[in-house]
C-alpha cells in the first residue's frame, strides 16, 4: 500500500511541473513573430479602457508614461500630451456627454520578439449619453501599447453600432 502512495505521490508531483513554452501569436507582414503578452499587461489596459468611461483620471495618470500618444478614431493628427495634461484631455473629451458605459468584449496582449514593449488590443462598446438627451452606441477598438507598466501610446479606431 505505501508503495502505490508514493507512486501516486511521485506521479502527481511529475505532472505538476509546469514548463513555460512560448508559441507563436501571429506574424506581421514582414515575417516577424508575435507571441502572447503578459496578462498584467492586459488587466492595465483593460482597466484603462474602464477608467476613462469612469472618468477616473488619477488612475489613468497613474498608468500612463511622462508622456502618451494618442490617435482619434477618425484619424487626423495624433495628439502627444505630458502626464500633468491627462486630466484636462479626459475631461474635454467628456464635456458632451452626462456619462459613458462601456463593456468589454475581449482582449488580446502581443508582444514582437525583439521589442520591449506590448500592444494590447481591446475590443468593446460604448453607449455615450449626451447632455441633450440623446445617446450614441459605438463599437470601438484600442490598442493600447505598454512599457514597463505604463501607457506610451493609444490608437482608437470606431464605427457606429445598431
Amino acid at each position: 500500500m505505501k508503495k502505490y502512495i508514493l507512486l501516486l505521490a511521485a506521479i502527481s508531483f511529475i505532472g505538476c511541473e509546469s514548463t513555460i513554452v512560448e508559441k507563436s501569436a501571429g506574424y506581421d507582414r514582414n515575417g516577424s513573430s508575435y507571441i502572447l503578452g503578459s496578462d498584467e499587461d492586459n488587466q492595465i489596459a483593460m482597466d484603462l479602457v474602464m477608467a476613462y468611461a469612469d472618468k477616473n483620471v488619477d488612475y489613468m495618470a497613474e498608468m500612463m508614461a511622462d508622456s502618451v500618444t494618442y490617435a482619434p478614431p477618425k484619424g487626423g493628427i495624433s495628439m502627444t500630451m505630458s502626464n500633468d495634461q491627462v486630466s484636462d484631455v479626459v475631461m474635454q473629451l467628456h464635456s458632451p456627454y452626462d456619462s459613458i458605459k462601456r463593456t468589454i468584449w475581449n482582449s488580446v496582449p502581443l508582444t514582437k520578439e525583439g521589442q520591449d514593449f506590448t500592444r494590447v488590443t481591446v475590443v468593446f462598446s460604448e453607449n455615450r449619453f449626451l447632455k441633450d438627451g440623446s445617446q450614441e452606441n459605438l463599437r470601438i477598438i484600442d490598442r493600447i501599447f505598454i512599457r514597463d507598466g505604463k501607457v506610451f501610446r493609444v490608437n482608437q479606431w470606431d464605427a457606429e453600432m445598431e
